[in-house]
């Protein structure tokens, strides 16, 4: 663990450059504002697509998209090397490759020279492609020959890790608190990820958006976390290969575990007595781990009761309203008497998996360009939002900010030249505020829920523990607000 840092990425996003929205330029832009590395990938193939004939519609923007794509793919990699020069963000190619026998799955690329080939067969497509390509399964959960995950054809080596979380729901275990909700249907026990581990595969767990809208890491809909040395895309790339993964549902969850000094992912061999060790940090209150053995509870713990007097984090989130119009914010919030220490931006696109989902989106290339600049005591943000089209979809927009505080701190607001002073001991005392930017019904701006550090962080030790040949250990973390991150598995080896 030690020297060991958490880089934040999505390795499923898309946008217009097959079937989707928003431009290209623009996805990577947004990436690059919350997000370490990404992909932008493209809707390649669908090899058994005659199956589906009697869906004409689907079937018809499939094959449009293919075709858009195959035909700008070599400009698309040209485009992405400068863009990745550009907005100082590690870029891995890929494109997806359909089936309903095999699932879903997409083919990313260390390098800008990701070729685009297709097999009716997914074991000879692995074959194909480069040495330094994954081909990673996602939207596990729908199962065998319903475009979910088909174990008879799982191979380690080329797919070190599948991804478990994203828009479409959790493909953990079969009872989880984020149903899948698409028109694809809904969670089969044969495509969970539990379901695998059980049958003796290794590969480790990731969350991605599979965002349609040009907006990779929009929050709340996946997210991976690598275990890594440094950002540098060599090492990255070999923490992925080595399965040094987690999946987060939306909050960035610093996540380390590790048995005998192991991190999650590694195969370790059995000792007489083992060390398992587990570190968890949010800019969020933290309710609680479960440390699994063989996918049951093993042990449950808590954060420490000691409070950290003047530290804490506070969140800030805007938006809700008019469901139709676009809202323009000038946001500035400044301390009195208390420093920032650290923030995070939790953007998001507006929500959308296929060309069916959400006429507004027309609006999208102009109403999601958030912005937010840092200095000494201040943040000011640029945004734009639309209120939430469903009681489901969630259209806000939020930062979290982990500041130092006295008694007598607080925070002066501007909202559209309107300026707000709210105290801080009020916020701790009374809870999160809540500002109309007009009369009701009008945009919301929430000040809070405020937290202090010692709620924010977890720490769990246990030496002497006996383990057997082929026992798997992972973690889950969980919030109050219901966010979570899921840990790779660690094996002991036969």
């Amino acid at each position: 663990m030690k020297n060991n840092k958490v880089f934040w990425g999505d390795l499923h996003s898309h946008c217009n450059i097959s079937y989707g929205d928003g431009k290209l330029a623009h996805a990577v832009c947004r990436a690059s504002k919350q997000l370490d590395f990404c992909t932008i990938t493209g809707h390649a193939f669908w090899p058994d697509i005659s199956k589906i004939n009697h869906l004409k519609s689907i079937k018809n923007y499939h094959l449009k998209g293919f075709q858009k794509l195959k035909k700008k793919w070599n400009k698309i990699l040209i485009d992405l090397k400068k863009l990745e020069k550009k907005y100082i963000i590690n870029i891995f190619p890929s494109y997806e490759w359909h089936s309903l026998k095999y699932g879903d799955h997409n083919v990313i690329n260390k390098n800008f020279n990701l070729k685009l080939i297709s097999s009716d067969n997914i074991d000879t497509l692995k074959k194909c492609i480069s040495k330094d390509s994954f081909v990673i399964p996602h939207h596990i959960g729908y199962g065998k020959n319903k475009r979910g995950i088909n174990w008879e054809y799982f191979n380690e080596s080329k797919s070190p890790f599948v991804e478990i979380f994203s828009m479409h729901g959790l493909s953990l275990e079969e009872v989880n608190s984020f149903k899948m909700l698409h028109d694809m249907g809904t969670l089969s026990g044969d495509g969970t990820a539990t379901y695998g581990w059980s049958k003796g595969y290794k590969f480790g767990i990731i969350g991605s958006t599979d965002h349609h809208a040009g907006y990779p890491g929009s929050y709340g809909s996946g997210l991976i976390g690598v275990i890594a040395k440094n950002k540098k895309k060599s090492t990255l790339w070999s923490s992925l290969k080595n399965k040094n993964v987690y999946a987060v549902s939306g909050d960035k969850i610093e996540l380390f575990f590790t048995i005998n000094n192991k991190i999650m992912g590694s195969e370790i061999k059995k000792r007489k007595l083992n060390n398992i060790s587990i570190y968890a940090k949010s800019l969020n209150e933290i309710s609680h781990g479960i440390l699994f053995k063989n996918d049951r509870k093993f042990d449950l713990f808590t954060p420490d009761n000691k409070k950290i007097k003047n530290s804490g984090s506070l969140n800030f989130e805007w938006g809700w309203g008019d469901k139709k119009k676009v809202f323009d914010w000038n946001i500035e919030i400044k301390f009195i008497k208390a420093a920032i220490q650290e923030y995070q931006t939790c953007f998001k696109g507006i929500p959308k998996l296929s060309p069916n989902d959400s006429k507004i989106l027309k609006i999208n290339n102009i109403a999601l360009p958030n912005n937010l600049i840092k200095y000494r005591n201040k943040i000011v943000i640029k945004s734009k939002t639309i209120g939430n089209s469903t009681l489901k979809d969630d259209n806000t927009q939020a930062v979290k900010l982990r500041i130092k505080f006295q008694k007598n701190s607080y925070i002066i607001l501007k909202i559209n030249k309107k300026s707000y002073k709210i105290f801080l001991e009020d916020i701790i005392n009374e809870g999160s505020k809540t500002i109309f930017t007009d009369k009701w019904l009008s945009q919301l701006f929430k000040v809070g829920p405020f937290s202090y550090d010692h709620l924010n962080f977890l720490k769990y030790k246990k030496d002497k523990i006996k383990m057997k040949n082929n026992d798997r250990y992972r973690v889950e973390i969980i919030q109050k607000n219901n966010h979570r991150a899921w840990s790779s598995p660690i094996w002991i080896k036969n």
